[in-house]
């Protein structure tokens, strides 16, 4: 389209997602400056830090240290729907709903694409002698375990690799990436049009049902450990808070520290507890309370609570240190945070790699040699990205 037919296009589209009557605060905030929230960046690339460690499976020094953390997915869903506010909030406006639109189905059937040629791929692997694909196919989190491969006839192993239905467990999310990432448009036409209460009211109404009849609603596997309809509400909530990303920051900057204590409070007591609960207490009733309250599936408020309360503390201290965090940490986790589904469909390769070392599969080599190897791993993520390795292929 050329450059006065894309102007017009523009100009008439105005009119309909841009009311007159509507006053500017209700357009989507600005982008930071140089495109990219930093901090934001960051927070997601160490998010991908802890996903490869817990998947890997493997007693180190850096699972010690990520424990207090629960589990990196609260924080990509969170971080992706704000991303998805901030981006494609202020592209529904600028080029209008129907392009926007079409950005985000081409990327929900993108990563669709890529997911079923990954489970596909790791369907064939399992016919290869040697390799330990049941690190991939046997999820440690579901008892009695079961292979997310076995069903019944070619047939019908094809139709579950069709949906999502079977697949390695440490990638199950994709499925509810694909199906958010295709629904966002209707939360930012209704936030467009000045409803973010009423989003934010459905989001949380929708949340409560799926936690009070726990159904299932996609035929992915991603409905067992993260129900579209319970975890909805970190992706929409997300996308709110990127639509009013500037506005909201005005607005704690008048309650700065009030906010920022009770965030720093609130991060502390629940990393203290994960950490220290066990000894707090009985370990029957702590492992009861914490399989009650702190299961993944169900998402329960003291979870989300301390999801929330943890990633913001982060966020908080990455923005306070900007330049010196940026300059530290920000050639390790850059990379990785702002290629996180990169990383998240080729660390599903790196798992089945480690498990099929047949010294790693039987515990690995203790404390240290465990650390060491999955700062190999994490250090050979981080040069396939920076050698843009299969990047016309992979999303990013």
């Amino acid at each position: 389209m050329s450059s006065n037919a894309l102007d017009s296009a523009r100009a008439l589209a105005a009119p309909t997602y841009i009311p007159e009557e509507w006053s500017l605060a209700q357009a989507p905030a600005p982008a930071p400056p140089g495109g990219r929230d930093v901090p934001l960046d960051l927070l997601r690339g160490l998010a991908m830090v802890i996903l490869v460690v817990n998947h890997l499976r493997l007693e180190s020094a850096l699972g010690h240290v990520t424990t207090a953390v629960l589990s990196a997915a609260e924080v990509l869903v969170a971080v992706s729907g704000v991303v998805v506010g901030i981006v494609f909030g202020r592209r529904w406006v600028e080029e209008g709903a129907r392009a926007t639109t079409a950005m985000l189905l081409r990327r929900s059937r993108k990563l669709y694409f890529a997911s079923v040629v990954v489970v596909a791929t790791v369907g064939a692997l399992t016919l290869v002698p040697g390799l330990a694909t049941e690190a991939l196919t046997m999820s440690p989190n579901v008892q009695p375990a079961r292979d997310a491969y076995a069903f019944d006839g070619v047939v019908r192993t094809l139709i579950a690799i069709a949906i999502l239905e079977a697949g390695p467990w440490q990638f199950n999310i994709l499925g509810f990436f694909i199906t958010a990432l295709a629904l966002a448009p209707a939360v930012l036409w209704a936030l467009g049009r000045g409803f973010w209460p009423a989003v934010v009211a459905a989001s949380w109404v929708v949340f409560a049902a799926g936690r009070l009849w726990d159904v299932d609603v996609l035929p992915t596997q991603s409905e067992r450990a993260f129900p579209i309809l319970v975890w909805q509400v970190l992706f929409v909530n997300g996308i709110v808070l990127g639509w009013h990303r500037e506005r909201l920051a005005r607005g704690l900057r008048r309650h700065r520290r009030l906010a920022c204590g009770v965030i720093l409070v609130a991060a502390a007591a629940f990393a203290g507890l994960q950490l220290a609960g066990a000894a707090l207490v009985d370990a029957a009733a702590w492992a009861r309370w914490e399989a009650e309250h702190f299961h993944k599936g169900s998402l329960d408020i003291a979870r989300l609570l301390a999801m929330v309360s943890i990633a913001a503390a982060i966020y908080l201290a990455l923005r306070r240190w900007a330049a010196p965090t940026e300059r530290m940490l920000g050639p390790l986790l850059l990379p990785l945070g702002r290629n996180s589904f990169y990383i998240f469909i080729m660390h599903v390769f790196v798992c089945l790699a480690v498990a099929s070392i047949p010294p790693l599969a039987a515990g690995g080599f203790g404390l240290i040699g465990n650390t060491l190897v999955q700062l190999a791993c994490l250090a050979l993520l981080w040069i396939m990205v920076r050698r843009r390795f299969l990047f016309g292929v992979v999303p990013r």
